[in-house]
């Protein structure tokens, strides 16, 4: 799904979740009613201002609006951490290899 209609639909969710009109959250966003639709439609990009208040407005974290990243990508960050905590002279090449090892103990674990 396109990230603009990813977005919009949040902020739809949680505008009917809250139980406010279009009009009502144009009104606190000081916009229009055509505005909110098109945010949530994907029409129109919201900005970081406009999630910051939206963000306020219905008590969420920002990053709330936008999808969750995948497990993989959180896990090779960690990895990526740990391997770069290791030592301040690691080069890539190490790095690599000390993230195929993990993997490799891991498989091994699974055996």
């Amino acid at each position: 799904m396109e990230l603009n209609k990813f977005v919009g639909n949040k902020i739809r969710e949680y505008r009917e979740e809250f139980g406010i009109s279009q009009e009502t959250l144009a009104a606190r966003l000081k916009t229009t009613r055509q505005t909110i639709s098109r945010y949530e439609t994907g029409e129109r990009k919201a900005n970081q201002d406009v999630l910051y208040q939206l963000a306020q407005i219905f008590n969420k974290q920002i990053d709330a609006f936008f999808p969750p990243r995948s497990t993989d990508d959180s896990k090779n960050d960690r990895l990526m951490t740990i391997a770069a905590h290791l030592d301040d002279d690691v080069t890539d090449e190490e790095m690599r290899e000390i993230l195929n090892y993990i993997e490799f103990k891991k498989l091994q674990r699974r055996e």
